[in-house]
């Protein structure tokens, strides 16, 4: 299998699908990606072919797409900080509502419902992207930074070790 299907990014069928929707060019990479996409399916990997089926499929968004289709939903009649106060403190309750949902699970004896977790993480990924909005921050390039930072951080994958000489200063 060539390194170039090993590295595959399921994502990058989303923003092939946004530029060709958006009637602009496709880059020549973008092309490649596809095609190793599709190359998933022809050498029998099911898993990642299911991830790219569902990715057409169900049209997933990029967080460029998303913070455009989220920021119509932003109440702009609001003067910048009674917004900024607005979504920090609607951030803060939901981060509430998720913590409350697994203090339940770990002290309560509930199971936890996915279906109301995917609901309230999705409502803290809404004013996340509502506070960058504001301040004309681009979402996709504050995911693409931290993943960045995350790879410089912990290169083979997270563990204890690399974390503890981190916070030594090693």
């Amino acid at each position: 299998m060539s390194d170039k299907v090993q590295d595959f990014n399921p994502n990058v069928v989303d923003e092939i699908r946004t530029v060709f929707d958006a009637g602009k060019e496709i880059d020549r990479i973008d092309i490649e990606d596809l095609f190793i996409a599709i190359d998933y399916w022809r050498r029998g990997q099911q898993k990642e072919h299911e991830l790219v089926i569902q990715a057409f499929n169900a049209q997933k968004l990029s967080f460029f797409v998303y913070q455009l289709k989220s920021e119509r939903t932003m109440n702009t009649s609001l003067s910048l900080k009674d917004q900024l106060n607005n979504y920090v403190f609607g951030l803060v309750g939901e981060v509430g509502e998720v913590v409350d949902l697994l203090k339940k699970f770990f002290y309560h004896g509930h199971e936890v419902d996915s279906n109301r977790l995917k609901s309230e993480l999705g409502d803290i990924l809404w004013y996340v992207s509502a506070v960058a909005s504001l301040f004309n921050i681009n979402l996709q390039e504050i995911a693409q930074g931290n993943v960045e930072k995350l790879e410089k951080r912990y290169p083979n994958g997270f563990s204890s070790e690399a974390s503890i000489k981190r916070e030594e200063g090693g």
